[in-house]
């Protein structure tokens, strides 16, 4: 269960990491200006904080369904 655990952090680690990379580098290559890219950037985090909110109410709302069954 140990191993299990830690497999995940460390999965999940490099998955994170990656997209940070990938995101920094597609910033730096990226074939628009600057305030136009930033503007772009700004939008996707707001839909990803969005959507994550999202996600855990449901997820939240999920368990408490679930308590309530027993």
């Amino acid at each position: 269960m140990y191993y299990d655990r830690q497999s995940l952090m460390i999965g999940t680690t490099a998955a994170l990491t990656g997209l940070c990379f990938g995101i920094g580098t597609g910033v730096l290559l990226a074939p628009h200006s600057g305030a136009r890219t930033r503007r772009q950037l700004k939008h996707f985090t707001e839909d990803i904080v969005d959507d994550t909110k999202e996600a855990i109410e449901d997820v939240i709302d999920r368990g408490k369904r679930l308590l309530a069954v027993r």
